[in-house]
């Protein structure tokens, strides 16, 4: 039986948001948020809300309704997970390493209670004539579909990040050889334009998140996101870092133009998924740096896609721009992810560098055969290594592994 009805716990969260708001959606994630919410409910609200949170288990009960999670909190709790999904009958749990179904039934109401949640929090409505909600609060982001646009249920995508560098130098030999560390320290050092390429979770933003590392403090960066995620201040306390976040009215593009009144040399940007890419190039042509990730099939496939997205809000010269693209971006990096021995493997897919001819040239890939993710190693163009040397980096040995030659390249072709 309800303890508080909808109605006035309604009531509660609008003098809440009227208090502080900005604690109301810390709360959801950081349990000392909630016990400073806890006080605000116990000391700040309006009398008339005395009678009804009369006692301490009478606010408890406010409290997890306004801010909790219930059970998906606790599954949040293991660091290996990262996404949370409803299908509108099963609650769906994607680790690091595996995807299992929930062991617990969680009915539609309970799912439609916590996007109500996050709807209440970000002030946005959640119902029939606004059935797609997008939201985000601290480390979580969700996107639910109503059951009016759902036959089979209400649905629900949250992901959670944390503020920790998955990938990192002690486990990087899982991804790719440990001389592409050396390969990718040495791309950083001189400066050279990446874009990431890859499928939803291959693990884009770790890698971006990776090569920061090699960013020295002299190099001003601004981080730009469109949700926190990468958590670069909190990694890299030692780096001149400025961090952004788009908003409702201000996109990615406002974001950039911005950015290039501050000073930077390098500009991350978490993805690219639209006109922002012009402003990118524009960045690019300026003289500014540039990582960022986007979904591509391979990575050939970057350029016509950065094409593709620049005239969703630009008219231009595809002939010209696809020009730019090549002569002034260096690497393109493309990860996949696969099964191996039931475990989910992300590896370092290929990494080509682009040419002015609007080639591109194999620098390394890896290729899966059976059970194994074989190594391949590929050439940098004079252009790329005479860089290298001219910001006093060492041209990457690769070790001795396996040789592009004629009878793989007939396999990849």
């Amino acid at each position: 039986m309800k303890k508080i009805s909808e109605d006035i716990l309604k009531d509660i969260i609008d003098d809440l948001k009227m208090i502080n708001p900005e604690l109301m959606l810390e709360a959801f994630t950081d349990p000392i948020a909630r016990q400073a919410l806890k006080k605000v409910m116990q000391q700040d609200l309006p009398k008339r809300h005395n009678v009804i949170l009369r006692t301490e288990e009478h606010i408890d009960y406010a409290l997890s309704e306004i801010v909790g999670l219930g059970v998906i909190e606790e599954i949040i709790k293991n660091p290996f997970v990262t996404d949370i999904s409803y299908n509108g009958t099963e609650l769906i749990i994607d680790t690091n390493n595996e995807k299992y179904v929930f062991e617990e039934d969680i009915s539609e109401n309970y799912i439609v209670k916590l996007i109500q949640k996050f709807a209440n929090a970000v002030g946005k409505e959640f119902t029939p004539k606004n059935p797609i909600l997008d939201a985000a609060l601290n480390n979580l982001r969700i996107n639910a579909v109503h059951k009016s646009q759902s036959p089979f249920g209400t649905t629900m995508a949250l992901r959670s990040s944390k503020a920790e560098a998955v990938l990192n130098e002690g486990n990087f030999k899982n991804f790719a050889p440990e001389y592409m560390l050396e390969f990718f320290e040495a791309a950083i050092k001189s400066r050279s334009n990446i874009i990431i390429a890859g499928e939803t979770g291959t693990g884009k933003t770790e890698l971006q998140k990776f090569l920061v590392k090699d960013i020295s403090f002299d190099e001003k960066i601004i981080n730009l996101e469109d949700t926190v995620d990468n958590y670069l201040k909190e990694l890299y306390l030692e780096k001149d870092i400025h961090s952004w976040v788009t908003s409702q009215s201000i996109g990615f593009t406002e974001l950039i133009k911005a950015g290039l009144r501050n000073n930077p040399v390098w500009m991350l940007i978490s993805e690219t998924r639209g006109k922002e890419a012009y402003e990118m190039l524009q960045a690019v042509l300026s003289g500014h740096k540039i990582i960022t990730t986007l979904h591509a099939v391979d990575a050939r496939a970057i350029p016509k896609r950065f094409i593709n997205m620049m005239k969703i809000g630009y008219m231009i010269d595809e002939e010209s721009v696809l020009s730019d693209i090549y002569n002034y971006f260096q690497l393109g990096v493309h990860i996949e992810k696969t099964k191996i021995n039931g475990q989910v493997v992300r590896y370092l897919s290929e990494v080509v560098e682009f040419r002015p001819d609007k080639t591109a040239i194999t620098v390394f890939k890896q290729v899966k055969e059976g059970d194994e993710i074989i190594p391949i190693i590929g050439e940098m163009s004079e252009e790329f290594i005479q860089n290298l040397k001219k910001f006093g980096c060492e041209t990457p040995t690769f070790g001795k592994e396996t040789i592009l030659d004629g009878k793989k390249e007939e396999i990849y072709a």
